[in-house]
């Protein structure tokens, strides 16, 4: 009777402290839980924060790469435009940066050579616009019908031979019969400071879009 007794007396005793053990073991796996996740948290933090860094470092090489690959094509497609604008309009050149302007004027092909040019190396439109752009910036100066590099004027004087040449005689196919006109309309348009070519991308975009000017 008195084993039954201490038994009962010590049996509360007994079960809180192993409740008490087990709450404390539960506490102490939480908190390493925790930490662990914590832990884990910083480290894919760090780790993205990493890969990101990589990754506009790539971006800005690839950047780089591109704006070198754009300069070097633009001096490229110029080098080419220069080399066809000695080919047409000179039958000589003078590496002399001192010579002048009426030395230089001396070298300049005729009108008729130069239209011969235009047929025999059968240009077209494209390519004698891209030789007027290039004297236009070449220039330095503003371009108008009034007054206009000698370049220019030998270019346009050329052309304008050409395309009196009726089309099916022409042995340049590629020739629309129009070139002169329509450069002569651009130069006339410099000479207010307007690009014919901004002026034709926006009506096209208006076209497209229906916009309209309201006035």
């Amino acid at each position: 009777m008195k084993t039954i007794l201490l038994h009962l007396l010590l049996w509360p005793t007994t079960v809180v402290c192993g409740f008490t053990s087990d709450n404390s073991r539960s506490s102490s796996d939480l908190a390493r839980q925790t930490s662990s996740g914590t832990t884990t948290s910083a480290s894919d933090a760090l780790a993205l924060m990493s890969e990101a860094k990589a990754l506009r470092q790539q971006a800005s090489m690839l950047q780089e790469q591109l704006n070198r690959e754009k300069e070097e094509r633009i001096r490229k497609e110029r080098e080419k435009v220069d080399n066809l604008i000695d080919l047409l309009l000179f039958h000589g050149t003078n590496s002399d940066s001192n010579t002048s302007e009426e030395s230089k004027q001396q070298l300049l092909h005729t009108e008729e050579q130069v239209a011969q040019l235009l047929i025999s190396k059968r240009l077209s439109y494209d390519m004698v616009n891209q030789c007027f752009d290039r004297i236009v910036e070449l220039a330095n100066r503003p371009q108008s019908i009034d007054s206009c590099s000698p370049l220019l004027s030998l270019l346009l004087d050329a052309a304008c031979q050409v395309d009196c040449i009726e089309r099916k005689e022409n042995p340049n196919k590629r020739w629309n019969g129009r070139v002169e006109r329509d450069l002569r309309k651009k130069l006339f348009a410099l000479g207010y400071g307007i690009r014919i070519e901004d002026v034709q991308k926006k009506d096209a975009i208006r076209s497209i879009t229906g916009e309209r000017d309201y006035f």
